[in-house]
């Protein structure tokens, strides 16, 4: 099972609407929760619990709208298990708050909202890290349905009601669990391979040589070859075509992709000619997606580095600042790929910063 989340997977395709996706899902937990507190009202032998385990719900429904917000992207596993835990606060006191006056345990809220929140966290954690959250659900839930079973007003074997937890939360984590996987298989499957480092800027060089041959070596050669002979100045502009393309080949072969791409570079030690393929593709669909001032000169490109760790800094000049729903699915996408990294916005500018390591 996949160890890379959705959202990880296509941070463009689910970057922004992670939040308004985990909205939708913890409103509708809230929703419920109330409604069902509504119904079944004659059953609440303590409010004050019951009012407590409200709360507790729409607090983890406000920290996973939070959390899954891009610029706060990754949604780490520490993340999943403080949502998690308190919409399991939430359920164990509710089932206390109906302490002595519970009839039956399906129609507690409990066991309805904590798959809805389940279903938000499979696009954003693993699918296995789901999983294991369904079973550490039904643990806890069965466990404080077992404990207060006896207070139950309906007879009932201790078995049977786990066995009503086990049903009613356990197959939507699976359900969600393998939706996330099956998603990313698919969405995977579609897509194309990243081009190597090397069919980036060979196609560009050999282009620039080829040019420069025709245009100053090959008139000046078929002058030779027509004449029979070489005279002084043929050979003295023949030296100077010489040192002229040795020099624009050398400068060509140093420049690397992002000169190529158009922006000022200052990387000395060559450490972004060392990135992944990956990374290369995150950055170049960050500056595609900005709405930039000049294409032809995108910008400047800084790089510090000390042994195998480096940071890029981009400066970008923009036509117009852009809008914050255009450039936050950039921030989880640059952090699929990068250890760390920063995006905002500076007056006409947008500035990138991101951390990577290379290899030896």
């Amino acid at each position: 099972m996949s160890r890379v989340s959705l959202a990880a997977r296509e941070p463009l395709l689910l970057g922004a609407p992670a939040p308004v996706l985990a909205a939708g899902g913890a409103g509708l937990a809230l929703v419920t929760a109330v409604a069902a507190t509504a119904l079944g009202r004659a059953q609440i032998a303590s409010w004050p619990l019951e009012a407590a385990a409200l709360v507790v719900l729409a607090v983890a429904g406000v920290a996973v709208v939070l959390l899954a917000s891009p610029f706060r992207a990754p949604f780490r596993a520490r993340s999943q298990a403080a949502v998690l835990a308190l919409v399991l606060l939430a359920a164990v006191l509710d089932e206390a708050a109906q302490t002595g006056r519970n009839a039956v345990v399906h129609d507690d809220w409990g066991l309805a909202v904590v798959p809805v929140f389940l279903l938000v966290l499979a696009t954003l954690r693993p699918p296995r890290e789901v999983l294991a959250g369904g079973l550490v659900a039904v643990a806890v839930i069965a466990g404080a349905v077992a404990a207060l079973s006896p207070s139950l007003l309906v007879p009932l074997p201790r078995a049977a009601r786990v066995a009503i937890v086990l049903t009613e939360v356990l197959p939507p984590a699976i359900a969600a669990a393998a939706l996330a996987r099956t998603t990313m298989r698919r969405l995977g499957g579609r897509r194309p391979a990243p081009a190597s480092p090397e069919a980036d800027s060979a196609p560009s060089v050999q282009q620039e040589t080829i040019a420069r041959l025709e245009a100053a070596a090959i008139p000046l050669l078929t002058a030779v070859v027509a004449a029979g002979s070489v005279t002084a100045e043929q050979a003295e502009r023949a030296r100077a075509i010489t040192a002229d393309l040795r020099t624009a080949l050398v400068a060509d072969l140093a420049r690397g992709w992002l000169a190529e791409a158009g922006f000022g570079v200052d990387d000395p030690d060559g450490y972004a000619e060392r990135m992944t393929p990956e990374q290369r593709a995150a950055l170049r669909t960050t500056v595609a997606s900005l709405p930039l001032a000049d294409f032809e000169r995108p910008g400047t490109a800084a790089v510090d580095g000390l042994d195998r760790a480096a940071t890029l800094r981009l400066s970008l000049p923009v036509a117009a600042r852009p809008r914050r729903s255009r450039y936050a699915p950039l921030v989880p996408l640059l952090r699929a790929v990068f250890p760390r990294a920063e995006l905002r916005i500076d007056g006409d500018r947008v500035l990138v910063q991101v951390d990577f390591a290379v290899a030896d």
